[in-house]
């Protein structure tokens, strides 16, 4: 009895046991996984591939808006300027200070001017600007700055007392109230503003400077460069009158550094009359 019981659990055992070891059929399940993930793979390519197209669709779009509400940005600040332009010509008729500045401007241009390198202080108090106004609405909105420093590194010299100091290059001319070639800032709108400057002298030499505002002293700077060179610093906060000119001079010493280390600028911080 018990060796029929035996018998037939190996009877019963045996094929299982081949069932799960046949390599066929191993074989036959792996390939199938495989094909599987292929497949898998295939379809998350494609639905890339759709989603990328997507996206690029959405990005042309969103720039087509981008450019499309540019370009109405921009008529509608072409129909405001035009609008202001409008309203400030009526109202520059009425200002009599524009007025007497534009019939001024108009007969300077009308002039011819003998510009030399080196003008006579003497007469810088009766110097006239060439052009007061270049934009009527950059200078009604006050938008009047400038900076000219000495670039050349040989700088300046020998300079003597009483002698404007000029800048070989002007980084900024906003209002175009600076004239490079005298050294002279001419301010096109009455108010109060704001003028700065450096110089720098060279080694074994000293340097004096005046800031001068329509002939009178507003400011002194001095450098001394005995020992080492020395840069010196001025600045002042004036009341300036249309027409009026501001300079720097030197009153003592020969020799001025360049190389951007001596400039003079100036700005206005508001003219009479602004809001």
């Amino acid at each position: 009895m018990m060796r029929t019981a035996a018998l037939i659990i190996c009877v019963l055992v045996i094929p299982v046991q081949t069932a799960v070891l046949e390599p066929e059929t191993v074989i036959e399940y792996l390939l199938r996984k495989v094909a599987e993930l292929e497949s898998s793979q295939q379809e998350c390519s494609r639905y890339q591939s759709k989603l990328i197209l997507e996206l690029n669709y959405v990005k042309d779009k969103l720039e087509q808006s981008e450019r499309r509400i540019s370009d109405l940005e921009a008529i509608v600040y072409d129909i405001r300027s035009a609008e202001y332009t409008e309203n400030l010509s009526v109202t520059l008729e009425k200002d009599p200070v524009y007025k007497s500045t534009n019939e001024t401007e108009t007969k300077l241009n009308t002039e011819e001017t003998n510009i030399t390198n080196k003008p006579d202080t003497k007469g810088m108090t009766s110097h006239k600007p060439g052009i007061l106004i270049r934009d009527v609405r950059l200078l009604r909105t006050n938008q009047i700055a400038f900076c000219a420093t000495i670039a050349n590194l040989n700088g300046l010299g020998p300079i003597h007392a009483r002698e404007i100091v000029l800048f070989d290059t002007v980084l900024l001319n906003e209002g175009n109230g600076f004239n490079k070639q005298t050294g002279v800032f001419t301010c096109p709108l009455s108010g109060i503003y704001f003028f700065t400057g450096s110089v720098l002298t060279l080694h074994e030499h000293q340097l004096g400077v005046h800031l001068i505002v329509n002939g009178e002293t507003k400011g002194n700077a001095y450098a001394d460069g005995v020992t080492l060179f020395d840069q010196g610093s001025i600045s002042s906060i004036v009341r300036c009158e249309a027409g009026q000119n501001v300079w720097i001079s030197v009153y003592y010493g020969s020799y001025i550094h360049g190389d951007y280390f001596t400039s003079f600028s100036g700005f206005l911080l508001w003219g009479d009359g602004s809001s």
